[in-house]
C-alpha cells in the first residue's frame, strides 16, 4: 500500500503537470497513477499541501508566494482580485474561486489594527472593521494584496 507521502508527492506532480480544477478530476488521475483515493482524502491532501485554486486550477501556494511582493502574505499572494468598502464597518474582498477561506486566514493572521474578524465564502471574504478610520487603513493594506501572480 502506497504511503501518504507518496500519495501527496503524486498529487503535487499531477497538479503541476495538468490543469486540474476539480477534485473529481484529481480522484480519477490519482486512480490512474495507482492511488485509489476518495474525494475526502483528496480534499485533506489539498489542504495539507497548501494547494489553492487559481484561474480554475489547483496550484501550489509556493508558486504564488515566490512572485509576491514582500508585504503580501503567502496565504494571499495571487488570490485577491478586488477589495471594496461596504459601509463604515465592512470590507469585501473578492478572490479567485475557492480561495476565500485561504485569504480570510491570511487576513486573520495579519492581526490588522481595527479588524474584528472575517467570514469567508467561496470567492468572497467579509472583513468586519471597527470604524471608518480602521476601514481606510485596512483597505489600503488589503488593496496591496490584489492579484500579483499568475499560476505557473
Amino acid at each position: 500500500m502506497p504511503s501518504k507521502v507518496q500519495r501527496q508527492e503524486t498529487l503535487l506532480r499531477l497538479v503541476r503537470q495538468h490543469r486540474l480544477g476539480r477534485q473529481e478530476e484529481i480522484v480519477r488521475c490519482m486512480a490512474k497513477a495507482g492511488f485509489p483515493v476518495t474525494q475526502a482524502s483528496v480534499s485533506r491532501d489539498i489542504r495539507e499541501l497548501g494547494l489553492v485554486k487559481l484561474d480554475g486550477r489547483y496550484v501550489p501556494l509556493e508558486n504564488l508566494a515566490a512572485d509576491a511582493p514582500p508585504d503580501v502574505p503567502a496565504g494571499a499572494a495571487g488570490l485577491v482580485t478586488a477589495v471594496d468598502a461596504a459601509g463604515p464597518n465592512l470590507l469585501v474582498i473578492r478572490t479567485t474561486p475557492g480561495a476565500a477561506s485561504t485569504v480570510a486566514i491570511a487576513v486573520d493572521n495579519q492581526r490588522l489594527a481595527g479588524v474584528a474578524g472575517t467570514i469567508a465564502g467561496d470567492d468572497t471574504v467579509f472583513v468586519a472593521v471597527r470604524g471608518r478610520a480602521a476601514v481606510e487603513k485596512a483597505s489600503r493594506i488589503l488593496r496591496g494584496w490584489v492579484r500579483t501572480a499568475k499560476a505557473g
